[in-house]
């Protein structure tokens, strides 16, 4: 016979039930069903509506390497750069015509065209990329990755 009450009724230890608790504990799961042995194990608790911390090393910020230019409204696109071509931050990189009025799309930061997603006279959506552009300083992933061999 066991000293564990516990054991007895519900088939596990304390020890286990409280290991169990405590996988649940830093995770999101509102609902969990665990069958042990003959024992089955049901633990609901309501949503966690803001997100549960987890204890991590602080990390440094990395921006991505590339940026997507995406299109400010509906309307035509007309690029005015091309692949490989440098641009400034604020320079135009085309121009979305929407009912016969051109409208400037902008640069927000310098850097190469590294693709066009969308050619001239195309219709574009709001919010559709129109291209990739590799942020100044970046190396493309293929340089970097010969360079790493």
């Amino acid at each position: 016979m066991s000293n564990d009450p516990l054991l007895e009724i519900a088939g596990l230890t304390a020890d286990e039930l409280v290991e169990m608790l405590a996988l649940v504990a830093g995770t999101d799961i509102c609902e969990l069903d665990v069958t042990h042995g003959t024992t089955r194990l049901s633990l609901r608790r309501p949503a966690v509506t803001a997100p549960v911390p987890i204890a991590t090393a602080p990390s440094v910020p990395v921006e991505p390497s590339t940026l997507a230019i995406t299109s400010p409204l509906v309307g035509i696109f007309r690029p005015s750069v091309t692949t490989g071509e440098s641009v400034q931050p604020g320079q135009s990189i085309g121009a979305i015509e929407a009912l016969g009025m051109p409208s400037s799309v902008d640069a927000p930061q310098g850097g190469t065209v590294e693709e066009l997603l969308v050619r001239a006279g195309t219709p574009v959506e709001y919010g559709q990329p129109l291209l990739i552009l590799r942020r100044i300083g970046s190396q493309p992933a293929f340089t970097r990755a010969v360079e790493s061999l």
